[in-house]
């Protein structure tokens, strides 16, 4: 049903078109989403919806994309829509896997940062025994010469 405000009513919550694909979807795949929803004013369950979608929108990001902190309030909000009635439990799983990821990906870098240390001091003692090789073998040429009578008399 659309409004007079550029919204639509979808699953008695007030959202602009472009989001009706998406409440949809949440619904159709969650039809227990919003069921128990405590708040009964429409401005405050568009508010906690708009949260919702904001929300996913977070947790769409890819892991490098997001500091700590925003995984915090992620937690915080996603707790918030949880007390107010929304069951996300499939957005919890979503999240923690994101959690998961981004802690995966730190130790990771971390990792690669450690081993691209080891390759590089790896480097520096090649190429010191190359040199001494090198030294070695020019010392191995001369000492293995033969003497002409010059060098003799």
């Amino acid at each position: 049903m659309w409004n007079g405000d550029g919204t639509v009513e979808v699953y008695g919550f007030r959202v602009f078109y472009s989001e009706v694909d998406c409440v949809r979807r949440i619904f159709e795949k969650y039809p227990e989403t919003a069921t128990n929803i405590r708040p009964k004013n429409q401005m405050v369950k568009n508010a906690y919806m708009n949260n919702l979608l904001d929300l996913i929108d977070i947790i769409c990001l890819a892991p490098q994309e997001l500091t700590e902190e925003e995984l915090r309030n992620a937690e915080s909000q996603l707790l918030e829509l949880v007390e107010v009635g929304f069951k996300l439990d499939w957005l919890k799983n979503k999240l923690e896997e994101l959690c998961v990821k981004k802690k995966k990906m730190e130790a990771r870098g971390a990792r690669m940062r450690e081993l691209d240390g080891l390759i590089m001091e790896q480097r520096r003692v090649l190429w010191e025994l190359e040199t001494e090789l090198k030294n070695e073998e020019n010392e191995a040429v001369s000492d293995s010469a033969r003497l002409g009578f010059e060098d003799v008399v």
